[in-house]
């Protein structure tokens, strides 16, 4: 991997599957366990990013802390090497239970936290609008306006930053019971609810899932429509569930 010699003693191990759409090794760092991430975000939205886990590390979650490169910048060309944190994707009620928490307290920390360069909230989104992996243009004019309509029917619900992907690959239930946050490539401010709706257990009170459930389906088939058409068109079809 191009890069790593900004590391003195960062030796490449293995590479992480769960990596969808960056390229990310485990490592050794003078014998430390790391991850190696290449980032496809241009520069101000990795900082943005890099400086957001420094911040939630400074508030005590249990975050990918950024190894910074011998000279001292937290990323080069890219290329970020965090702490490798172990531990077991969450699998019991109560283990849900306590991501849950650690999201919801994510979102009070950081509820004046400004938003993420080049990204919007879902009430901000038109037909030409780019936000994340999530480019409206792309998709038909059909698929565009249903899901913007359901977008538009969030102005009700509360914003802020959110980890934007809280899958049991980017989640660590850690010995000691601490919940260890992965992955924050796709956080920005948005609707909190995206973070609450596909968890293990349900947090949010019965009308609030049920709405929760089509704007994650929504999102879904918006941000995966170009990289992962087949799982677009899944989540786009739930809605008629």
């Amino acid at each position: 991997m191009d890069g790593i010699d900004a590391w003195r003693g960062l030796e490449l191990v293995e590479p992480v599957e769960e990596g969808n759409r960056n390229e990310v090794w485990r490592a050794s760092l003078n014998g430390q366990a790391v991850s190696v991430r290449r980032s496809r975000r241009n520069a101000a939205s990795l900082h943005w990013e890099l400086d957001l886990i420094d911040r939630l590390d400074q508030l005590g979650f249990t975050v990918p802390a950024v190894h910074p490169t011998d000279d001292g910048r937290p990323s080069h060309d890219g290329l970020v090497v965090q702490r490798w944190i172990d531990g077991q994707a969450p699998a019991s009620p109560s283990e849900w239970a306590a991501v849950g928490r650690e999201l919801q307290r994510l979102h009070t920390e950081l509820a004046e936290h400004p938003q993420r360069p080049g990204c919007l909230t879902v009430l901000e989104l038109d037909r030409t609008s780019v936000s994340v992996d999530a480019d409206l243009a792309t998709l038909p004019d059909d698929v565009a306006h249903r899901v913007l309509q359901l977008f538009r029917s969030f102005a009700d619900a509360p914003i802020g930053v959110i980890h934007g992907d809280p899958a049991p690959s980017n989640l660590r239930i850690l010995p000691d019971g601490r919940v260890g946050l992965l992955d924050f490539d796709e956080s920005r401010r948005d609707v909190l609810w995206h973070d609450l709706s596909n968890l293990g257990v349900q947090v949010l009170p019965d009308g609030d899932h049920r709405r929760a459930l089509q704007l994650s389906d929504a999102w879904e088939a918006a941000n995966a429509w170009v990289v992962e058409p087949d799982y677009a068109r899944e989540r786009l079809a739930a809605l008629d569930d």
